[in-house]
């Protein structure tokens, strides 16, 4: 029934389809997400002209021109240099940059930075040891975000300010009790 003879070669006009699979590649209007590999200009890289794209980007190299990733991260990292307009959602700079960065979610400046120039964003952090010198427009409403996204700001929920030294907030019903308090001690002693 079973022949333990096996063919020694495939034909030739044999072929094999590949596996189904439940990935589709993002759109060509859709941030690229997470899951794959950032875009990385190394470290012995220099480049001149716009960088456009539609992905994370990774800039440890040096770029003279505009980078333009308007709906995805764009990282500068420690020894990353840019001279020009650097337009993304979100921006994180370690290294150093001359121009303006524009981000229309947040961009934080690491304390390996140097920044000369102006930041517009509505969401900003500014570590110690970071070294900017310029100008600042946290406005959502600013036009120059309007118009390099289009009027689709995304601006982040506020933080509460925790502050630490301040006494503890007391409501007119605290402040009775506590006075009745302070009387009943008084008439005690």
């Amino acid at each position: 029934m079973f022949s333990k003879h096996k063919p020694t070669s495939v034909p030739a006009d044999h072929t094999v389809s590949p596996p189904a699979s439940s990935y589709t590649a993002p759109s060509r209007d859709e941030p690229r997400s997470g899951n794959g590999r950032p875009a990385t200009i190394g470290a012995h890289t220099s480049i001149e002209g716009s960088v456009v794209g539609e992905e994370e980007l990774i800039i440890d190299g040096q770029v003279v021109g505009t980078v333009e990733f308007k709906r995805n991260t764009v990282s500068i990292g420690n020894d990353g240099r840019v001279e020009g307009d650097i337009v993304a959602q979100t921006l994180h700079v370690a290294g150093s940059v001359e121009g303006r960065l524009i981000a229309s979610h947040k961009i934080t400046v690491h304390h390996t930075a140097q920044i000369s120039g102006t930041i517009i964003t509505p969401c900003l952090v500014l570590e110690d040891g970071a070294v900017f010198q310029g100008n600042i427009d946290m406005d959502a409403e600013n036009d120059v975000l309007r118009s390099a996204f289009g009027g689709s700001v995304s601006t982040p929920a506020p933080q509460p300010y925790a502050q630490h030294d301040a006494e503890p907030a007391i409501d007119d019903d605290d402040a009775d009790e506590s006075a009745e308090a302070e009387t009943q001690r008084e008439e005690n002693t």
